[in-house]
């Protein structure tokens, strides 16, 4: 018997194309050394399944799940992290022996490689209708946003009267929504929660994680006296 597909995947004959790369990440090194390892793996220099010391996989069907838009992903689609590889390479997508392969690199960043997963996991539904790889990226990008930026938790960090954030805050913003800090930044002027000059002053601050678990304060609309407050020590005295 047949198994049966997941509610938000649409059936689609995968071997039509053979195995190929669907979207890579990074600037033109990453994208080099991404075309190296989908090369090595088709000639056998190194296995996905069963897995060498290379990779450690596991399921994509969360992330599926989470975006919960009908897309035809291939019936199969997994995440690969890879191991032993340099701060160069950032991830792709690809499909393998039928199944959807999101490719990141193990050594990153958490929240840039949890952001990148779901960024080429949805990628892998979306591209047979985005024949072009940026308009690809574009719509993936959109649909991630929708699914972990929303409006109403990216709003509660900023406000109009905000002119500054310090660095532990930025990274505290970041590791709350798991994405880097510049994309929240980016979702937050899309939304016209920020304006072009707020954008540009906080993308010159540079996340600094203290390493101690403290409460993020999340403003509520109108209260941003008392952010300020609390991010600067400012207050009645």
């Amino acid at each position: 018997m047949a198994r049966k597909s997941p509610k938000n995947q649409l059936p689609l004959d995968f071997s039509v194309r053979g195995d190929r790369i669907i979207l890579s990440l990074g600037q033109v090194d990453s994208q080099g050394e991404a075309e190296q390892l989908f090369q090595d793996l088709l000639d056998g220099k190194w296995m996905i399944e069963p897995a060498s010391e290379v990779p450690d996989v596991s399921s994509a069907q969360d992330i599926i799940r989470d975006i919960n838009v009908k897309l035809p992903y291939p019936e199969v689609v997994k995440i690969a992290q890879l191991h032993g590889l340099g701060d160069t390479f950032t991830g792709f997508a690809a499909i393998y022996r039928q199944k959807g392969w999101v490719f990141v690199n193990a050594l990153s960043d958490a929240n840039e490689r949890h952001y990148h997963t779901y960024l080429l996991a949805t990628a892998l539904g979306l591209h047979p209708s985005y024949p072009s790889t940026i308009s690809l990226a574009r719509r993936a990008e959109q649909l991630v946003f929708q699914t972990l930026l929303s409006y109403q938790e990216v709003s509660s960090f900023f406000h109009e009267g905000i002119s500054k954030i310090p660095g532990f805050l930025a990274s505290d913003i970041a590791d709350f929504f798991k994405v880097p800090y510049p994309m929240v930044l980016k979702r937050a002027l899309q939304l016209e929660i920020i304006s072009d000059k707020q954008f540009r002053n906080f993308m010159t601050v540079q996340p600094i994680a203290t390493g101690k678990p403290r409460e993020l304060f999340i403003a509520q609309e109108g209260s941003t006296e008392d952010l300020e407050a609390h991010l600067f020590g400012t207050g009645e005295e």
